[in-house]
């Protein structure tokens, strides 16, 4: 999972991997060693009519209607995005989106990425 926080939006990037986790568990997590301590980050499919989400301390839980979850996971669709309102009135911004491979060399694992789809083929 690849996750980009800018202002009041978080941006998450899933590979195959992580999609097949959170299919078949229901959940997918990642955690960032700082120091002696961490910082986990979990999306959630769940039951629910609308996504929430959840600071604490060292986490961030991600919480999705599973329905949506489940027809982003079995069709071509992208991303989900999701507004969630804060307590102050502003709105905090989320989209979940399937990682597509890189179009340039990068030093960067992307195996268990999805194909891209602006990428050349030449059959």
């Amino acid at each position: 999972m690849k996750i980009r926080i800018r202002g009041n939006s978080i941006r998450y990037r899933l590979d195959k991997q992580d999609i097949n986790a959170l299919e078949q568990t229901g959940k997918v997590e990642e955690e960032t060693r700082i120091g002696a301590g961490a910082l986990h980050f979990c999306i959630k499919a769940k039951e629910a009519a609308q996504a929430a989400i959840k600071l604490e301390p060292q986490a961030v839980h991600l919480s999705l209607p599973l329905t949506q979850v489940q027809q982003w996971i079995q069709t071509d669709q992208v991303g989900l995005e999701q507004q969630i309102p804060n307590p102050d009135g502003s709105v905090l911004k989320i989209l979940v989106e399937k990682d597509f491979k890189c179009l340039t060399t990068r030093d960067e694992d992307d195996s268990q990425a999805f194909d891209n789809p602006l990428a050349q083929h030449n059959c």
